[in-house]
């Protein structure tokens, strides 16, 4: 009997291809959708989650509250073992500061690397496996470094890298004294390379409180209370820093909630990575929609193409089929049916998994069957529809007595009817408000990458050459032999580049009381060339060119942030000011336009710009943009000459300045290609529907042909519905649209305004894809011979 059952399941399906088709490949692609969109999802929440003690590990973070405002600070040098020391329930803490070096193991693989210095008690505190080395001598020394089994292979290839050196900045060697496992992608700290924090404090730093930068983690007893221990930190805090200029204030941050929900922290800015908790939820929401969208569009076509089977059911019932027979026969289609589509599912995520991790910018998953418990979950989904699909032709078209299923003597319901429209107005409202969303993720990112940065970044090559003393030393001789270089056009020297990770040092400046506030901000060190080479506009006092070079340690530019934030009502009001900072002073001679140091997706912040040789690592050369790999060559056999064993390594100032929105691009293609996923499934709905209503009135276009009617007035009649359809769906969706659009637009501090014309666009793209999805299958009916139309059997 199964048997039977089955051949009548395969038979059916292929009688009906167009109908099959279209059912297989939208739940196919719903339920691809959905399982990658889940892998997504849980890969975000699952940050940091592989560790085995995470539950007990916590950030120390501060905030600095200041008359001027709050800044939100890491960590400072002593701060982590104090509190390991001063507090029982503390078991382990560990510093980590990031930065980058230029590291190679030979001549030829010079690469410029992010790396970590880190206590050795990191180890104890995170699962980073440890596979050759002594857990107890990693760090002994200073520049000890432990290598990921990534790094190892990179430069030592298949050889033993444990006691091997690796040379550092082309000058500084560092001895390889363990190799760990690679640290897992959902991870919110992921670097290659772990030095020895004793590479970079000294005495001096281990008792300056003041010295923010290290991302501090501690690791409490199993048994002891996070809320407890946070309400000693004030008296902590108290005991160890003067609190009369600034209010610093000591928390802890649960280690799964850092990269969702902590803030941005750190000396360097950038060495972390940070999510956003509402990519997530919007991920969810489109991912839901997308499998409501195949799933109601499966359900509502089995039900409509059902009622094409009510001769078949009374041809049964005559030859003796009782009804659970045909009850059992029609579950038995819609969910045989599901189960094609889930498998092929399957398939596609299996082949689209590497386009997918492509897509997200990093490895989500290496196979589809590392998450059984999707897989099982989808599967259920699959099931569910197909009995849920299968209940209408089951339970109704089993009823029908056989004459009347002979004769056709019956009309789908009303609430068959409007159970259909309410479906398609559903789908389209989705659409509807996918594609307004798809135009303002779009054009928020273009706004993003476009708008005026207040400099210039095209054609400038930076060589990053790490502090290099030949460098800053000789640093006028060493611009002019490149200057002389056929393409170069102009250079300068700084200690970063906007878009490029920076220092942020504290500064005292008089506010506009006259009052002295310590102001953490981000810093520049520049020479008397960087702002004219980078287009920054000096609006107030001036800058400062080799004509002041007797007074570079007494001269201060500021921002117009750092204007508004000391209470000036306008920039001229600063100049003049009184600053200081380390062991000088001086006051402040100019005033520059706001430029974006980071992100356009962040508030420019206060900075300052100071000259300091000492701090200068990035040379910038203006190129001619005709031969820009030929300059790059003649540049680099220069550099050879003029600092003999420090790598060339070199990038350009607009890729760098881009990679900042690397994360946020990688969420709008996602993004769009769901979207457009979704809109592609609903109008495969729409195809099937169309088909159905068709042939469903097919004497009625009969009859109207032959009274006259053209073919254009009958395709006009047929699309009608569903443009009424259509048009209730851009009513419902428009303001649920703005609003989802409007608060996933807060992430960010500069951001376009959603215009009416998007609603319009969004209105007609919607209305031209049902149209373009009804019009063939309309078309098709008008031109039919009304002769075959109208004859019966």
């Amino acid at each position: 009997m199964l048997k039977n059952y089955f051949k009548t399941t395969v038979r059916y399906l292929l009688v009906n291809k167009a109908f099959s088709m279209i059912n297989i490949v939208g739940l196919s692609t719903g339920i691809c959708v959905c399982f990658f969109a889940l892998l997504y999802v849980q890969f975000e929440l699952s940050r940091d989650s592989y560790n085995k003690q995470a539950d007990h590990i916590y950030r120390l973070v501060t905030d600095i509250k200041t008359p001027l405002g709050v800044n939100y600070e890491s960590a400072s040098t002593p701060m982590g073992p104090a509190i390991a020391a001063t507090y029982p329930e503390v078991k382990a803490a560990a510093r980590v500061f990031m930065d980058d070096m230029i590291i190679q193991s030979n001549p030829n693989n010079a690469t410029k690397e992010e790396i970590a210095y880190a206590d050795a008690s990191v180890f104890s505190i995170f699962t980073w496996p440890l596979l050759r080395g002594d857990s107890r001598h990693l760090f002994d020394a200073p520049y000890n470094v432990v290598l990921s089994e990534s790094a190892a292979k990179k430069y030592f290839g298949n050889a033993d890298p444990i006691g091997k050196t690796l040379l550092i900045n082309g000058q500084q060697s560092a001895a390889v004294t363990g190799i760990m496992k690679d640290i897992p992608y959902n991870s919110h700290l992921r670097v290659d390379m772990l030095f020895s924090m004793s590479s970079l404090v000294n005495a001096n730093w281990e008792h300056n409180w003041k010295s923010f930068g290290f991302y501090t983690y501690l690791l409490l007893q199993p048994a002891a209370d996070a809320t407890r221990l946070t309400a000693k930190l004030p008296a902590f805090v108290n005991a160890n820093m003067d609190q009369s200029l600034m209010k610093y204030k000591l928390s802890i941050e649960p280690l799964k909630k850092v990269y969702l929900y902590g803030y941005p922290r750190g000396h360097r800015t950038g060495s972390s990575e940070s999510g956003s908790i509402n990519n997530i939820y919007i991920f969810s929401i489109v991912a839901a929609f997308v499998l409501f969208i195949a799933c109601f569009n499966f359900i509502n076509l089995t039900t409509a193409f059902s009622l094409k089977r009510a001769r078949e059911v009374g041809v049964r019932k005559v030859l003796g089929a009782s009804k659970k027979q045909l009850v059992f026969q029609f579950f038995m289609d819609a969910v045989f049916l599901c189960l094609i589509a889930f498998f092929i599912a399957l398939l596609l995520a299996a082949f689209l998994l590497p386009l997918f991790n492509r897509l997200s910018g990093t490895t989500v998953s290496t196979n589809v069957f590392e998450h059984l418990n999707y897989v099982v979950c989808l599967l259920l989904i699959a099931i569910v529809v197909g009995l849920l699909s299968g209940i209408y032709p089951a339970l109704f078209l089993s009823g029908f007595r056989p004459v009347n299923s002979l004769k056709k003597q019956f009309m789908p319901g009303t609430n068959s009817l409007l159970f259909r429209k309410s479906l398609v107005v559903a789908q389209f409202t989705i659409s509807i408000v996918l594609i307004v969303a798809t135009l303002v993720v779009y054009t928020q990112l273009d706004f993003m990458q476009n708008q005026t940065l207040g400099f210039k970044k095209e054609h400038k090559l930076v060589i990053d050459y790490q502090f290099d003393r030949r460098i800053n030393e000789h640093a006028a001789t060493v611009k002019q032999q490149l200057l002389n270089i056929t393409g170069i056009k102009e250079s300068c020297l700084s200690s970063s580049i906007p878009g490029t990770p920076n220092n942020s040092y504290s500064v005292f400046l008089d506010d506009s009381h006259n009052l002295q506030q310590e102001i953490p901000a981000d810093s520049y060190y520049t020479d008397d060339g960087f702002l004219k080479q980078y287009g920054i506009k000096i609006i107030a006092g001036r800058g400062f060119t080799a004509q002041y070079d007797n007074e570079r340690d007494k001269v201060l530019l500021i921002n117009q942030a750092m204007v508004k934030k000391l209470g000036y009502k306008n920039a001229d009001e600063a100049i003049g000011k009184r600053f200081r900072q380390f062991a000088g002073e001086g006051t402040v001679v100019g005033v520059v336009k706001n430029f974006h140091v980071h992100s356009s997706q962040e508030v420019i912040k206060p900075l300052f710009i100071r000259p300091a040789n000492g701090f200068f690592t990035c040379l910038t050369l203006d190129i001619n943009s005709d031969h820009v790999q030929q300059t790059v060559n003649l540049v680099e056999k220069q550099w050879k000459k003029i600092a003999p064993g420090l790598p060339f390594v070199y990038f350009f100032a607009d890729e760098a300045y881009n990679k900042q929105f690397v994360a946020q691009l990688h969420f709008g293609r996602l993004f769009i290609c769901f979207s457009a996923l979704a809109i592609l499934i609903s109008c495969l709905g729409l195809i099937g529907l169309s088909a159905f209503s068709a042939a469903q009135r097919k004497k009625e276009i009969g009859v109207r042909k032959v009274l006259g009617a053209s073919v254009m007035s009958i395709t006009a009649l047929l699309s009608k519905e569903f443009v009424k359809l259509v048009l209730v769906a851009f009513i419902i969706a428009s303001p649920l649209a703005w609003w989802a659009m409007h608060n996933w637009l807060q992430d960010f501090a500069y951001r376009i305004q959603i215009s009416w014309w998007l609603f319009m666009y969004s209105g007609a793209a919607a209305l031209l894809i049902a149209l373009f999805a009804v019009s063939f299958q309309t078309i098709k009916a008008a031109i039919v011979n009304p002769v075959k139309s109208l004859k019966t059997e």
